[in-house]
């Protein structure tokens, strides 16, 4: 009578696990298909722009080009340095 009812236990938690996989499949699909449209091509540009602060990134952009244009007009000014000259001669090109 023993093994019988090991038996019915084992059958029971094979079951079980079974219905387990089965519900971790459904899961994982979801899962997938969730993941395959944030990864889309369109999703990702489409979140580029909405996460980006267009007037602080245009604003950072000007700057930048400001700085370099006044470092080429007036390099006296702003390459006192003997290291900030070296700098300028190897990652400005050569005019």
């Amino acid at each position: 009578m023993g093994k019988i009812n090991e038996m019915n236990l084992l059958l029971q938690k094979r079951n079980l696990l079974i219905e387990q996989q089965k519900t971790d499949l459904e899961s994982l699909k979801l899962q997938f298909e969730e993941t395959k449209k944030v990864m889309s091509p369109v999703n990702i540009i489409k979140s580029t722009f909405v996460n980006m602060n267009l007037k602080e990134s245009l604003i950072n952009i000007s700057l930048g080009l400001a700085t370099n244009y006044l470092t080429d007009k007036f390099p006296k000014f702003f390459s006192e340095n003997k290291f900030q000259k070296i700098l300028n001669r190897l990652f400005k090109p050569n005019k």
